[in-house]
């Protein structure tokens, strides 16, 4: 198996290395523009990526690998971070399973083992759900020959909620998908969701980007 660990912390890294070496072929990359870059660029069995990162952080990391990688591998986010809006928005972006620090190396090991079983599989092109679809090469919605243009953010959101459809995605995995840990103005989130609904409108959708109330938004069918 080809392990790709992404993780800025050194001495996590050694240790790491002295462990899992014997059993696994090992990369290592110090930031996120440099795992993304080794992501992309090679065939990984199992990606692990820390979540705190130099240049880019490994949410990022995560959904760019998910939307650029022709061979997905699986991935094993790392992080400090343990509540369930943490979880919920690693495993949004594309996450396989998460592992909290401060961890077991015997764990990770056990873990790699049953994450490098699943095969990989190539990338979903184009998402689709209910008669829509999002072109990931375009800001376009498409249905049928009926399209309609979509600014970066919106794109960024029907994505998250055409990969979950027809469950619910919740506000707060939104909001960090879009801004990370510095959320605008509370009416800006609102915007995007009203641009996104009148573009369904124009193709013949409207009605099925649903609001949940105190939970979040979800793709719906019509009945």
């Amino acid at each position: 198996m080809r392990i790709l660990i992404v993780e800025d912390n050194l001495d996590l890294q050694a240790n790491i290395a002295e462990y899992l070496e014997n059993d696994f072929d090992l990369d290592f990359a110090y930031s996120g523009p440099q795992g993304l870059e080794l992501a992309l660029g090679g065939e990984y069995d199992v990606i692990v990526l820390d979540l705190m990162l130099p240049g880019c952080d490994g949410l990022e990391v995560c959904a760019t690998y998910r939307n650029e990688a022709e061979v997905q591998a699986s991935i094993l986010m790392l992080t400090a971070r343990d509540t369930l809006d943490d979880k919920e928005a690693g495993f949004t972006v594309g996450a396989d399973d998460y592992l909290v620090k401060p961890f077991s190396l015997r764990e990770l090991k056990m873990r790699l083992e049953a994450l490098g079983r699943r095969p990989k599989v190539r990338a979903k092109r184009d998402l689709s759900f209910a008669g829509i679809s999002l072109n990931q090469e375009g800001l376009f919605l498409i249905e049928e020959n009926r399209t309609v243009s979509i600014v970066e953010k919106e794109r960024t959101i029907m994505k998250l909620l055409l990969n979950a459809a027809p469950e619910i995605v919740s506000t707060e995995s939104i909001s960090y998908a879009l801004w990370k840990d510095e959320p605008p103005e509370s009416g800006a989130l609102r915007t995007h969701i009203y641009n996104l609904r009148k573009a369904l409108n124009d193709i013949g959708k409207d009605g099925m980007l649903k609001t949940i109330r105190g939970k979040g938004y979800a793709l719906q069918a019509e009945k």
